[in-house]
Formats: structure tokens, C-alpha cells, sequence
């Protein structure tokens, strides 16, 4: 037997203590190992997103969450807990609240439906939305929704007052109703943001005009712009006192020249417009404003043997041939949605009405007088002589691209004068805004 030193013996031990400290190091460098694995059971949900419905801080908001599922296991529960960072120790934004309103669910296998839940530990806070419901149906990797109706957005406070501020949501679903067996997990992002005001202005707008036309009912053309209206005249022809000319008056053996009168209005007038007319006063004595000639001497009252034509007056009436009498009539509004200036008259489809003493017929048709006719007129017509403002037309409200196609009347007495008899008027468009 070989006896050992001390020093020998110490060598021994020296090596023993080595060897020991060495498994000791292996495996606590395995240890963190064996804890990954174990932690890492969890799937990640895919095609996660959280569309919100208002982005104004503070604001009243519907929470729209989509995600995919990382595993086909049931589920249960799901957990959405509001954060200010994605990762690290979560604390709820100032002023989100997740637990008021319902909640609603698609793409989910199973029959059940999910249920807040606002009773369980964890889930009684208002940052925090914790939903349930009892189905066992395994899950497809597709689509799955969960609205949130009725959230309530952060504050601005923790992004120290600036409205443009991002906060997460820490999603985990659990295969269970006690949220403790998590299954899969995952975050999204949203934000809330400044409101942008743009600013622009609308100007009074009136285009307003007078001219003369071709068209009459039998027409199907559109309404003209205003800068296609021309012309400043139209002529009723050789006057008869066995008729009545009409406009349009065709040329010819009558000397017509086929117009009628136009006066056209669009105004963006919310309060309504009015048109007038006033009969220029021109020279000579007595009915200055009548169909006359001018420079002429007439007389007073209803004469028939000067050389100024009767007016009809204020209060409409027919024009009966023979009896010496000159007016003026809207024959129609041109409704821009119909047949052009054959207008129907259909309720609601123009704004502008016509005073009750120069509607045509005054019921609601194109009048069938025009050139000559025998008899009394189809329309009714007035000719207010005066020079007073006389009111032709209306609207309580805008008006776009209408048209008033203005028809003139006359017939003289057998007794007339000759001469080339002239009425002259001015229109006037008043939009109130």
C-alpha cells in the first residue's frame, strides 16, 4: 500500500471540487433552455389589425379587431388589454374605455356567442376587455373578427397633450372560460389623431338674362347658357283685327320673325329670388309704357282711334281678336330634367313659379296660341303699363338653369291707326341670400 502525502491528498480533493463546479456551470447554462421551450407553447395570431371608427381623442368609437389564429385549438376567451407601449410592464392609456357598449363576432367556428365580461379578476378594469363564451368548436386559421361597438379613445394626456397619439392592444386568446390556458397571442396598433379642418367659401352666384328665341314647345333642344342667349327683339308681324298674333309668329306674309322672348336664372339664393318686369316709359303722352308708337299723342283711357294699343292690365285675361288689347304671358318653366321647353310642369322639378297672373293657362300646360288665331286666346295674358315693378315670377329657393319662355299677344281695333307700334320692358332677377 503506497501511503499518500498531504500535499498529495489536497491535489485529490482539488480536482473532485473542479469537476463538480463544472456539472454545476452545465447545467445552469441548460436551465434557461429548458425554460424557452416551455414558454414558446404559445402561437402568434397573424394578419392582426384594429380598425377604429373615430380617430378623435376622447371620441366615441367602434373597435373592429382581425386577426388569424396561430393554432386550430378552441377558443374560449379572449383578453384585449390596452397599453401605451408594445412590449414591457403595460399601463393603460388615460381615458380608453373598452367595457362599454357590445360586442359582435364573425369567422368564428362554433355556435356560441361571445359575452363581456367585467366580473372575472383582471378583467374588472375599463382598459381591459374580456370576453367569453362556452363552445369547444376547434378553429380554422382564417379570419376572425371581434367588434368592440360603443369604445370610448384615449386622452391625449399621455402623449402630453398631443392628439396625435399611438396606443396598443395586447390580444391573447385562451381555450378556456377562465382565461388561464392562453393559446395564442399577439399585439396591434392604432392611433388617434388632430382633426383636419379644410376651409373653402362659395361666392353669391346669379346669372340672370334676357334675349329672344326660336324655341317654342315643339322644341327639344337644352337650355342655352346664358352666353348663347342672344338677340334683344322679337316681332308679332302685321297686326289683323280679325286675329290675334301669337309669338312665335312666323315671317312671311305676316312679316313675323318666329321669336319668342327668354329670360333664363341660376342663383345659389337659399332664401329665394324674385323677377320682375317694369314697362319702359317712352315718348309721347299718355300710355307710355303700352304697345304704342312712339313720340305719339294718345288719350287717356281705353281709346281705340289713337296710336298707343290697349294693355290688358294687371289681372290676366284672354285677348280676343278685334278687341284692341296687348299682354304678356309665361308660357313655361323650362324643367331642365323634362323635354326641354315643352315643360310638363311635374311637381318638384323646378324651383321658379309663376305669379298667378302670367301663368299661361294656369293649368300647368304649354299654351297652343302662337302666330295667328281667330277668337278668343288659349292663354290668359297681362301688361302692366304703369312702370311699376311688376312681379313676374318666384322662388323660395336656388334655382339652376331655368328657363321662362315669354310669349307676347296683340290684336288691334279696325279702327287703329296705322304706324310701327314698339313695347319695350326691363327685367330684373332680386336674389336674397
Amino acid at each position: 500500500m503506497v501511503k499518500k502525502t498531504y500535499t498529495q491528498i489536497r491535489q485529490v480533493y482539488a480536482r473532485l471540487e473542479r469537476i463538480v463546479y463544472l456539472s454545476l456551470a452545465v447545467t445552469a447554462a441548460a436551465a434557461p433552455i429548458i425554460l424557452l421551450n416551455q414558454t414558446a407553447s404559445a402561437a402568434q395570431i397573424t394578419n392582426r389589425s384594429l380598425l377604429i371608427s373615430n380617430g378623435q381623442a376622447g371620441g366615441t368609437s367602434n373597435y373592429t379587431f382581425t386577426f388569424t389564429p396561430g393554432s386550430t385549438s378552441q377558443i374560449q376567451s379572449i383578453k384585449f388589454q390596452s397599453c401605451t407601449t408594445a412590449l414591457g410592464t403595460c399601463t393603460a392609456p388615460s381615458g380608453i374605455n373598452l367595457s362599454g357598449g357590445t360586442v359582435g363576432q364573425s369567422g368564428f367556428q362554433g355556435a356560441a356567442s361571445f359575452s363581456k365580461d367585467t366580473a372575472t379578476s383582471g378583467c374588472t378594469t375599463v382598459d381591459v376587455l374580456c370576453i367569453t363564451r362556452t363552445d369547444a368548436t376547434s378553429q380554422t386559421l382564417t379570419a376572425h373578427v371581434i367588434t368592440d361597438t360603443g369604445a370610448t379613445n384615449q386622452n391625449s394626456a399621455n402623449c402630453s397633450g398631443n392628439a396625435n397619439c399611438t396606443f396598443f392592444i395586447r390580444v391573447t386568446t385562451f381555450s378556456d372560460t377562465a382565461y388561464t390556458t392562453s393559446v395564442d397571442n399577439g399585439t396591434v396598433a392604432s392611433s388617434t389623431t388632430q382633426l383636419l379642418t379644410v376651409s373653402a367659401a362659395v361666392e353669391e352666384q346669379l346669372s340672370f338674362c334676357i334675349g329672344s328665341t326660336t324655341i317654342d314647345d315643339s322644341n327639344t333642344t337644352t337650355p342655352p347658357a346664358c352666353s348663347g342667349i342672344s338677340g334683344t327683339s322679337l316681332n308679332l308681324g302685321i297686326l289683323d283685327s280679325t286675329h290675334t298674333n301669337v309669338s312665335p309668329v312666323p315671317s312671311g306674309s305676316l312679316n313675323g320673325d318666329g321669336n319668342n322672348g327668354i329670360a333664363e336664372l341660376s342663383t345659389n339664393a337659399v332664401n329665394g329670388t324674385s323677377v320682375v318686369y317694369d314697362a319702359v316709359q317712352q315718348t309721347g303722352t299718355n300710355h307710355q309704357g303700352a304697345l304704342r308708337v312712339a313720340g305719339a299723342s294718345c288719350n287717356a283711357g281705353a281709346v281705340n282711334t289713337d296710336q298707343c294699343i290697349n294693355s290688358v292690365g294687371t289681372t290676366e285675361a284672354h285677348i280676343t281678336a278685334g278687341t284692341e288689347n296687348f299682354g304678356m304671358t309665361i308660357a313655361a318653366v323650362n324643367c331642365k330634367a323634362t323635354t326641354a321647353y315643352a315643360c310638363s310642369f311635374t311637381a318638384g322639378t323646378y324651383n321658379l313659379t309663376r305669379n298667378a297672373n302670367y301663368n299661361g293657362t294656369g293649368a300647368n300646360t304649354y299654351p297652343t296660341d302662337s302666330g295667328q288665331i281667330t277668337g278668343a286666346s288659349n292663354a290668359f295674358y297681362a301688361w302692366d303699363e304703369s312702370g311699376s315693378a311688376a312681379t313676374i315670377a318666384s322662388s323660395s329657393t336656388v334655382v339652376d338653369k331655368e328657363a321662362m319662355i315669354l310669349k307676347f299677344a296683340a290684336t288691334p281695333n279696325i279702327v287703329t291707326p296705322t304706324g310701327s307700334y314698339t313695347a319695350k320692358a326691363d327685367f330684373v332677377a332680386t336674389p336674397t341670400f
